[in-house]
């Protein structure tokens, strides 16, 4: 019997081990997914914007045969914040540390949305790891809804950073503003799946330690894309994406493929921004085929 999504992060938080480690960058918290049988490799996960570990938990829940670790990004969730600017940079240098620290050399990094460019930045500056990158922010010219979606997130977080910060913070942080970005990015018509979509960004995607970090972490995500480091990413990478994003249009994905010297695409139909909410056991499915076909 196939497992919901709300199941598959069920079996994954029965996993969770929560441990720290100290780098150069910020001392951060991250949690180890043991496997349940032997493990058929490792998989370091780096979730989106605004959001938390938990994100990804389904699609941990959905690889049980492999040790899996997954941060929170500085400043969010339970994450201590960088002392300076949350920009690419920082994260990218972040994320390198952290790799090194684990001492996994065979480990496949797995970066959703924001971590996708944080991800790419890294290999750009040299992490060596096997990619894959789901729902890659692979922008070149917004055009039509994305360019709409776009100036109304730009307006929203100008104004919540030109408020004093007890007002921005709470516009910010505001449930129905939450909502909406919620309704929008979710594709699925199953009614259970929606609110458990709803559910989880009510309680995960305001957790950031202060204000600084919600508008620094906008401004970089938008500084730069996938296809700014493209060309450059040597390592194996597989991108995953589906062809009703609101963020990243499916003919982008399919421009910026051409752009990587070892790159595949797969597509998952009917679904948009939120695979790792969706559609996490095929996302799954694809990562292990990747993982297992390397090490053939």
């Amino acid at each position: 019997m196939t497992q919901t999504p709300p199941e598959l992060a069920a079996l994954a938080l029965a996993r969770a081990e929560i441990q720290t480690v100290e780098l150069k960058s910020v001392k951060t918290t991250y949690w180890r997914y043991s496997p349940t049988q032997e493990s058929k490799g490792t998989l370091i996960l780096v979730h989106g914007y605004r959001g938390n570990h938990h994100g990804l938990e389904a699609i941990i829940g959905a690889l049980p045969d492999f040790e899996i670790f997954a941060p929170d990004l500085p400043g969010f969730g339970i994450a201590a914040p960088f002392k300076g600017r949350h920009s690419v940079v920082a994260y990218a240098t972040w994320l390198g540390e952290f790799v090194a620290a684990l001492d996994r050399p065979n480990a496949t990094v797995v970066g959703h949305s924001f971590g996708s460019i944080i991800t790419a930045s890294a290999a750009h500056k040299g992490l060596s790891n096997r990619l894959v990158l789901i729902n890659p922010v692979s922008k070149f010219e917004r055009r039509g809804r994305e360019k709409v979606l776009e100036a109304l997130s730009n307006g929203f977080y100008d104004f919540g950073n030109a408020l004093p910060e007890p007002l921005g913070n709470g516009l910010l942080k505001n449930p129905m503003m939450v909502r909406i970005m919620s309704e929008v990015l979710a594709k699925t018509k199953n009614r259970q799946l929606r609110a458990w979509i709803h559910k989880q960004h009510a309680e995960n995607f305001s957790e950031f330690a202060e204000r600084r970090v919600a508008i620094e972490g906008y401004s970089a995500s938008n500084s730069r894309s996938v296809s700014s480091y493209a060309r450059g990413i040597t390592n194996d990478t597989l991108l995953i994406a589906g062809d009703l994003d609101d963020i990243t249009a499916l003919s982008d994905q399919q421009r910026v493929l051409r752009m990587f010297p070892h790159a595949t695409l797969k597509v998952i139909r009917g679904v948009g921004h939120l695979v790792h909410y969706e559609t996490p056991a095929q996302a799954a499915e694809f990562t292990r085929d990747f993982v297992l076909g390397g090490n053939e």
